[in-house]
Parts: C-alpha cells; sequence; structure tokens
C-alpha cells in the first residue's frame, strides 16, 4: 500500500511538472489515476490543467482518469484551467456541458521553492530513471546480498545501520501540509532538530522571518516545543509519512 502511495505522489508530481511520457509510464503500470491528495484533493488531472499542460491532461483522459473529480474546494480540473484556453477546451470537450462553478487557485503570495527551481529530472526522465528511485534500488539489492551472504543478521541490526549511516530527507511546507504550499526538501542529517532547522534556513528560501515548527504525521500537525529542540531528528520523524511544517509567527 504504501508502495502505490509513493507512485501515486509520483504520478501528480510527474503530471504538474509536464512531464508526458512519466505520466503515461505511470498510468500504463496500474497506477490509480484518480488518486486523490489527502489534504486538498487533487488529483494528477487537478494539477495538469492548473498548470496548463494540455498534452498531459490529454493523456490523463486517454489513460481513464476522472476530470469530474472535486478538490476539497469544490474545483473540477476545468475550474482551475480556467486560465488556459487550449486546456480548457479539451476538457469541456470531455466533460460536455458543466459550468465553471469555484474557479482557478488564486495567486500564491509566496511562491513554493519546487516550483521556483522544479526537479529537472521529474520534468522529462522516466520514473525508474530517478536518482531517487536509482539510489532506492541499489539499497534494495545490497539488503538482498547481505541477506544471503549474512543468514543470522537481524532486521534490527539492519535497521539500526541504515538509520545511523543515512540521511533523511524531510518535505518542508508552509503553514499547512498541501501541494501548494510545499516549499522544497532537504537531506538532513540525524542532529538535533535546533542543527536541522538551521540547516533548512540555509538551504530553503521563501521562509518567514520568525516561525515555530511541526511534525504532521499525513493526518494531524504535531507542534515541536523548545525542549524537543535538543532530540535528534530520528527520535522525531520516524516515519515516511512525517514532514515538517513551518508555522509563521506574526
Amino acid at each position: 500500500m504504501q508502495f502505490n502511495d509513493e507512485r501515486e505522489h509520483t504520478l501528480r508530481e510527474v503530471a504538474a511538472l509536464g512531464n508526458v511520457k512519466a505520466t503515461i509510464q505511470l498510468a500504463h503500470s496500474g497506477v490509480n489515476l484518480n488518486s486523490q491528495n489527502a489534504m486538498n484533493g487533487w488529483t494528477a488531472m487537478h494539477w495538469a490543467a492548473h498548470r496548463g499542460h494540455t498534452n498531459v491532461v490529454t493523456a490523463l483522459l486517454r489513460s481513464g482518469a476522472d476530470p469530474l473529480i472535486k478538490t476539497q474546494k469544490g474545483q473540477t480540473a476545468l475550474d482551475l484551467a480556467a486560465n488556459h484556453p487550449e486546456t480548457a477546451e479539451i476538457l469541456r470537450a470531455a466533460v460536455g456541458d458543466v459550468e465553471v462553478v469555484v474557479g482557478p487557485e488564486p495567486a500564491l503570495p509566496i511562491v513554493p521553492t519546487y516550483m521556483q527551481n522544479p526537479d529537472l529530472e521529474k520534468t522529462w526522465l522516466m520514473p525508474e530513471e530517478f536518482s531517487e528511485n536509482k539510489l532506492e534500488n541499489a539499497v534494495r539489492k545490497q539488503a538482498a546480498v547481505d541477506s544471503l551472504n549474512n543468514p543470522e543478521k537481524t532486521v534490527a541490526t539492519q535497521k539500526d545501520n541504515i538509520t545511523s549511516n543515512e540521511e533523511l530527507e524531510v518535505l518542508i511546507y508552509l503553514s499547512s501540509r498541501e501541494d501548494a504550499n510545499l516549499l522544497g526538501s532537504v537531506y538532513l542529517k540525524n542532529e538535533t532538530i535546533e542543527t536541522a532547522i538551521e540547516n533548512i534556513k540555509e538551504e530553503i528560501g521563501g521562509l518567514p522571518e520568525n516561525f515555530s515548527i511541526a511534525r504532521h504525521n499525513g493526518k494531524v500537525s504535531i507542534p515541536i516545543n523548545p525542549k524537543q529542540m535538543s532530540k535528534r531528528l530520528l527520535d522525531i520523524f520516524r516515519s515516511e509519512n512525517d514532514v515538517l511544517v513551518v508555522i509563521p509567527l506574526n
């Protein structure tokens, strides 16, 4: 289930970036085209329409994606394509006599880093060629070899070795965990939360001058209080679903 969730997220990401080849490959591999982001209800179709990626919208429609699914705000893909006439025309032909009721997204006050500096790999490479997937495949292959060569090695020991050596990728959101609020991601070592925040300030643009932070586990946002700043990153961020939310202070 987790693997499917990751591929669904990747589908939404490549659709947002206009990578039609990756979109088609994921569609043909059985990824749920209509999967919605848990926070805002956006599908790959919503992202492609919002960005005006006509070729991606066409590919999704031909693959059987539903253009009438609504976001949490009640927007269909046609609503989000209102500022892109060519894309809107294709969607209107697909959905028939459906009116634009809610309208497109307003301009963002802060442009997220991932929109300013998109992951170039994901704009034109195929999913298996993404660096993150190459690394993951290499790690899995090595783990399989180690398992065959050292059958008595426990799973717990393997986990401890990975935890002590690797960096953790943490997604950074502004105010709330929504795709439109994603500022970017950083790779952090298992150092204190305080040190991690300093590294985030160096790498991520668009941060407010004063802010508090919270950990969002996919369901709820959990504030990280000052007493926890001396804890190590992996003491707090233990799940792949955990992200960091930056909360501006007035």
